[in-house]
């Protein structure tokens, strides 16, 4: 027998008891027995839901069933209200808004030109569209405007525009980006990196700018994204150029150790792309008329240029061929040695065209920004000033170029690795890579996977030696400087940067640790323009009258360690203006000057040699300056401890020796060779005709070290006799010279400094002196040194002071 479908419609009576009472046997096992009243009002619920359904449904299909107008407006008040302010208050607020002296309408939580929304719910990343939250009033446009309304026609100077735009039918501007579109990294690296584009650099070339007045560019080197994020870098910028200049998290000191580390060789590594201004100066000699000796003839005129303005040597074949780099100084036209402008570097490279006779030569000098502008004025006198009439035809260009120095123990093992060659393609086969020359060129080519356009031009990079104290290579004191400079294209910078960093090791240094790893050499390497207080930007440098170089200074005169609050504090305060002009002129040597709440140190050299006269200085370099070391060498005897060959076992002394690397005074000089050095102090003297400057170097016997600042006084007797302490005889003293740098040197194990003495007065120091000291088998001159001038003599100290060349 089938079994029947219940039906789906509810039914009162028993069908509806029985299921309750099968779900109620299904919860509980022993159910209480409902009573009537609870059946009734189960039953009279389910029925009530049915009707209620039957309802809606017959209302839904019944087209002849009325509406309720209320329940219907107000389920469609949302739409009534959006309809309304869409359409009919608008045309009601530009009614109210065109009547006069009415004020502007806005709906409730819109901008008016004042803050509506909360703090915290600000958003300061910006908008796509601008000035939307924050509006700001119209300020004075122009001489005949007030408060931003125009008196002649009464109206903004925004609608003034619009209307004559109307009128002349001008196509109207492109909006501004917004600022989160303007502050894209992209975006900002492409408009800071105009200076590499090369129709930029060509009218880079011929124009003229100061950069201590109002507008400069604002250039960024190829990894300032990189450094931003790891380094101190200047802001405003100096010269024109963001420069790293200290790492936010560590100091010079840590970099040094690095570099001279011997159990863990590592290396340093800095872009240096503003040192050079990012461009080279291209001085092109080609011939005219192709001939054999066409390349020979070039190669003349350059010479012959650069002749007039440098000091350096350049007839040597591997220089003129494009094998060797050389380093001189650059002098106005036919004023050596006087009129000093600057350092620079000087690169040949020979163009050939497919034969063995050079057509054409390219002469590439890499200067200072400060000082590119001066040199290139001068190379282009001689360009204007070339005979027209001959042969040898001669142009002038820049070409963009980055500079990377890589310093340290495994320089050339990290530069071996990362670029892929090997050094028999490129060097002779008995010469060793760690023992070339300073100043060899090599030519490779490297692969940048990431960079863009790379043509066969660009992947070329310039690999060049630097080993300035080459005789002195062993000493651990120069491994910090000594290494290889990469010239290459600034396309591809930044791609070598991260090859080096990452596959290579190197550590990142800035401006700061690059002066303290030149301050360490032995010799100490000069820094421009600190050292070369004879150029005009050295006069600049110590009498602070540019902004620029007192951030500088202020950072390499400061601490070796982490100086980060003291950076932030100078920066705050380079945006300063300079020392006022109005300032009396003082002849002191040394004063002070407050510039933004501080003293900063003024230096007036001339003062130092001729304080009458008030002439330039000239500092005395090279070969110039060995006259003066063998006055300083005679001034003395050194021991001779002569050993006998048949002395096989050294004796026990009876008494205590001194140790060796104490100073002791040097034996005293017989009367007839006291008469012959000081005739030779007194002609050469006497053959002085300009006020001269030696650099020296200067340390401390015990504890204790010198500052920047200090004053250098001698120990010669006084001309008026008298030894006493009296006022009268300490203002009748003058000094020899003054401190420039000083630091603790970790491979030396003492703090010494670099000075300027007077070449005169250190002649008359050294005619008739019994304090020639004697250390390490070598003759110092014993000098005193104050903290300030004049200074009482008991708070002097005894220091020792030898000659730089």
């Amino acid at each position: 027998m089938k079994r029947q479908r219940p039906s789906t419609t509810p039914r009162q009576g028993s069908s509806s008891e029985e299921s309750s009472k099968k779900t109620k046997k299904a919860a509980s096992p022993n159910p209480s027995t409902p009573t009537v009243n609870e059946k009734n009002n189960r039953n009279w619920k389910q029925w009530k839901q049915q009707q209620i359904y039957d309802y809606n449904t017959h209302q839904f299909l019944d087209s002849s069933a009325t509406v309720n107008a209320g329940l219907f407006g107000a389920r469609r008040l949302p739409e009534i209200k959006s309809l309304w302010r869409h359409v009919v208050q608008h045309e009601i607020n530009q009614q109210h808004n065109s009547e006069q002296d009415q004020t502007t309408t806005r709906k409730a939580g819109e901008s008016g030109g004042g803050k509506i929304s909360s703090r915290h719910l600000r958003r300061r990343t910006g908008s796509h569209k601008r000035r939307r939250r924050h509006r700001f009033p119209s300020g004075f446009e122009s001489n005949n405007t007030d408060y931003g309304i125009d008196v002649e026609s009464g109206l903004a100077p925004a609608s003034k525009q619009h209307m004559q735009q109307q009128k002349g039918k001008a196509t109207p501007q492109m909006k501004e980006k917004c600022r989160r579109a303007r502050r894209k990294p992209a975006l900002l690296k492409q408009t800071h990196s105009y200076w590499w584009n090369e129709q930029q650099t060509q009218q880079k070339a011929g124009k003229d700018e100061d950069r201590n007045s109002g507008k400069r560019n604002h250039n960024w080197i190829p990894t300032h994204l990189w450094h931003a994020k790891r380094f101190h870098v200047s802001s405003p910028p100096i010269f024109s150029w963001s420069v790293p200049l200290v790492h936010s998290n560590r100091g010079s000191r840590a970099s040094l150790r690095l570099a001279t580390s011997q159990t863990i060789p590592k290396c340093t590594i800095q872009d240096a792309s503003w040192e050079i201004d990012g461009c080279a100066i291209v001085l092109r000699a080609s011939q005219i008329n192709s001939s054999s000796s066409s390349g020979e003839q070039a190669v003349k005129v350059l010479l012959a240029i650069l002749g007039k303005v440098t000091d350096v040597k350049l007839s040597d074949n591997a220089i003129t061929s494009g094998q060797l780099s050389v380093e001189g100084l650059i002098h106005e036209i036919d004023s050596y040695p006087a009129g000093l402008v600057g350092p620079g570097t000087f690169i040949f490279k020979p163009i050939n065209d497919g034969s063995t006779k050079r057509e054409a030569c390219l002469l590439s000098i890499f200067v200072h920004p400060t000082i590119r502008l001066k040199v290139m004025s001068i190379v282009t006198t001689f360009v204007n000033s070339h005979d027209g009439d001959s042969d040898i035809n001669l142009t002038i260009s820049t070409e963009p170029y980055s500079l990377l120095r890589v310093r340290g123990t495994s320089s050339t093992t990290t530069v071996t690795d990362v670029f892929s060659f090997n050094w028999m393609d490129v060097l002779p086969l008995d010469v060793n890579a760690n023992e070339v020359d300073h100043g060899t060129l090599l030519m490779i080519k490297v692969h940048c996977v990431s960079s863009t356009d790379c043509t066969q031009r660009r992947n070329q990079i310039i690999l060049k030696s630097h080993r300035p104290n080459h005789h002195h290579s062993h000493l651990p004191q120069n491994t910090a400087c000594s290494g290889w400079d990469v010239l290459c294209h600034p396309s591809i910078c930044n791609d070598l940067f991260q090859m080096l960093v990452r596959n290579g090791g190197t550590c990142a240094i800035g401006l700061v640790e690059d002066a303290r790893a030149q301050l360490e050499a032995f010799p100490p390497l000069p820094i421009f323009p600190r050292d070369y207080p004879d150029s005009e930007e050295g006069q600049s440098y110590w009498e602070g009258s540019s902004k620029d170089w007192k951030l500088i200074r202020s950072c390499i005169e400061g601490s070796c360690g982490r100086n980060n609050r003291l950076l932030r504090m100078r920066q705050r305060e380079s945006c300063d203006g300079m020392i006022s002009a109005d300032e009396p002129e003082t002849s002191e040597l040394v004063s002070t000057c407050g510039v933004s709440s501080r003293n900063i140190l003024r230096i007036h050299w001339s003062r130092l040699v001729s304080p009458t006269s008030g002439q330039s200085v000239i500092v005395v370099r090279g070969s110039f300056g060995v006259p003066f070391l063998q006055l300083l060498h005679g001034c003395g005897r050194l021991p001779h401890k002569v050993v006998s060959d048949n002395t096989t076992q050294r004796r026990r002394p009876r008494r205590p020796v001194r140790s060796s690397n104490l100073a002791v005074h040097a034996p005293p000089l017989s009367k007839d060779e006291r008469e012959r050095h000081s005739q030779l102090c007194q002609q050469l003297k006497a053959s002085l005709s300009l006020p001269a400057l030696l650099r020296c170097e200067v340390f401390f016997e015990g504890k204790g070290s010198p500052s920047v600042g200090d004053v250098i006084y001698s120990f010669t007797p006084r001309d008026d006799g008298n030894n006493d302490d009296s006022p009268k005889g300490l203002h009748q003293e003058s000094p020899l010279g003054l401190v420039i740098a000083s630091g603790f040197s970790p491979t030396r194990g003492r703090s010494y400094g670099v000075a300027f003495v007077s070449a005169a007065m250190f002649i008359d120091a050294l005619d008739g002196t019994d304090h020639g000291m004697i250390k390490d088998k070598k003759l110092f001159l014993e000098v005193a040194v104050a903290n300030r001038m004049p200074s009482p003599r008991h708070l002097r100290r005894c220091a020792l002071l030898s000659l730089l060349l």
